[in-house]
């Protein structure tokens, strides 16, 4: 019955509704409210009845006022804050100011601090409510304390309009307190200000203390202080979960027989706390697949945990590429899972294929193995194969440097079959046939311009 009440209602002002607007054109919009009853005598909790009605009992003195107050807003945003027709609707929702005193004082003052117009109307349209900040008293403050951490100008600017929310936190509640205390631990001005570009939400107060707890844990395991303030700036979500279930990773990770004096102790933490039970068994599955074993897969998680944090897309690309591609079998990525970590178009793809250019033409005899590849430091690679054999292979540089197209490197390797089989070099403008005769090696050649 209430419910029928309620869906009749809802008829019942609509029809008033469309009759006031198509009987004068003059009448200001009718504002439109929604209404959610929800009574579990009458609906099933999971249904809930929507009504969609204007009240009579609003005065059109108020919806004019209300309409007034939000076009002054939507004005201001546009001319004086340089946002678009389009966002003032967004933006002026959690906005109600009547006058232009508070919101200009706002803006001299962002533009005292160095930020530009453009920062301004960006930072505006991701949080506007900034334009309510009482200027002296609660936003110069704070911006005077990151100038003291030594951000200022553009980068104070770009800092702030990176993570506007950053501004709700207390100045003295939140960010000193949480700066004193974090700074015991990242150990400088500059790292402090590095962990919040990325981590803003780690000033607050409850973070902190969780966080803190966290790590008295990993100092009373025998983790180095610089190990934790490393790793607390790149990943600090690692370091602010549950406490209880931050022990049981710490546990099960000792167990695993890490090294606490070791970064990959907290690396395999990282591992563990970002990832379910139901993902890791999935990556397990991922890797049998490709024939390792459990024991192997431990194995390689000791050696680099990173092999468990890479998506199933990853692991089965890096895996496909290594195996099927290169020829290598896949017990020598588990002896060597930092390859899983690395960017398989950035450095695996064009490493090996340099390597294999090399192989096929004969200017490399001896086998190197894949941990030799992947984590030699780029001018040594580049000395060591692409510059020393670039007069033979003048191609080189660009398989190395990640410019030519897998189809051009695979026209690149002289392919050599075990009988008389005609194999093609297509260099950059010229074309090089070459017989081959399987048993004796001899072979011949032709070549032209393409």
């Amino acid at each position: 019955m209430l419910r029928s009440l309620f869906h009749k209602l809802g008829v019942t002002l609509k029809r008033k509704l469309i009759h006031r607007e198509s009987s004068s054109s003059s009448a200001p919009p009718a504002k439109y409210f929604l209404f959610t009853f929800q009574n579990q005598n009458v609906v099933n909790k999971s249904r809930v009845i929507s009504i969609f009605s204007s009240f009579s009992t609003i005065s059109d003195g108020n919806l004019n006022s209300s309409d007034s107050n939000s076009s002054f807003v939507a004005s201001y945003l546009i001319n004086s804050c340089g946002l678009s027709e389009n966002e003032p609707i967004t933006a002026s929702k959690s906005l109600n100011f009547k006058t232009k005193s508070n919101p200009d004082s706002v803006l001299t003052l962002l533009r005292a601090y160095g930020f530009t117009e453009s920062h301004i109307s960006k930072l505006i349209n991701k949080y506007p409510f900034i334009l309510s900040f009482k200027p002296d008293k609660t936003l110069k403050p704070k911006l005077d304390f990151f100038i003291s951490k030594r951000l200022c100008g553009l980068d104070l600017a770009n800092f702030i309009l990176n993570d506007p929310l950053i501004l709700r936190h207390s100045l003295n509640k939140g960010m000193i307190p949480s700066f004193d205390i974090l700074k015991t631990i990242v150990q400088s001005d500059e790292n402090f200000i590095k962990l919040l570009r990325r981590n803003s939400w780690i000033l607050s107060r409850k973070q902190v203390k969780r966080l803190m707890v966290n790590l008295e844990l990993l100092r009373t395991e025998g983790v180095p202080v610089t190990n934790i303030s490393k790793w607390l700036i790149q990943q600090p979500v690692a370091f602010t979960g549950d406490v209880d279930s931050f022990k049981k990773i710490v546990q099960k990770v000792k167990e695993m027989g890490f090294d606490p004096s070791r970064t990959t102790f907290l690396k395999a933490i990282h591992g563990l706390a970002s990832m379910t039970e139901a993902n890791w068994i999935k990556k397990m599955d991922v890797y049998k697949r490709w024939g390792w074993s459990e024991d192997q897969i431990q194995l390689a998680f000791r050696k680099d945990p990173g092999c468990m944090m890479a998506s199933e897309k990853k692991i089965m690309a890096v895996m496909d590429f290594v195996v099927n591609e290169m020829g290598h079998d896949s017990s020598s990525v588990a002896e060597t899972p930092l390859l899983i970590s690395c960017s398989l178009k950035g450095r695996i793809i064009p490493r090996c294929s340099v390597i294999k250019i090399l192989v096929s033409k004969g200017l490399i005899k001896e086998i190197i193995s894949l941990s030799s590849i992947l984590t030699m430091v780029d001018m040594i690679f580049l000395e060591k194969f692409v510059k020393k054999n670039a007069q033979e292979v003048p191609e080189l540089m660009e398989v190395f440097q990640g410019t030519m197209s897998s189809a051009d490197q695979n026209a690149e390797v002289l392919y050599q079959f075990t009988v008389d089989t005609l194999a093609a070099t297509i260099g950059p403008s010229s074309l090089t046939i070459k017989l081959v005769d399987g048993v004796t090696g001899s072979g011949w050649h032709l070549t032209g311009n393409r």
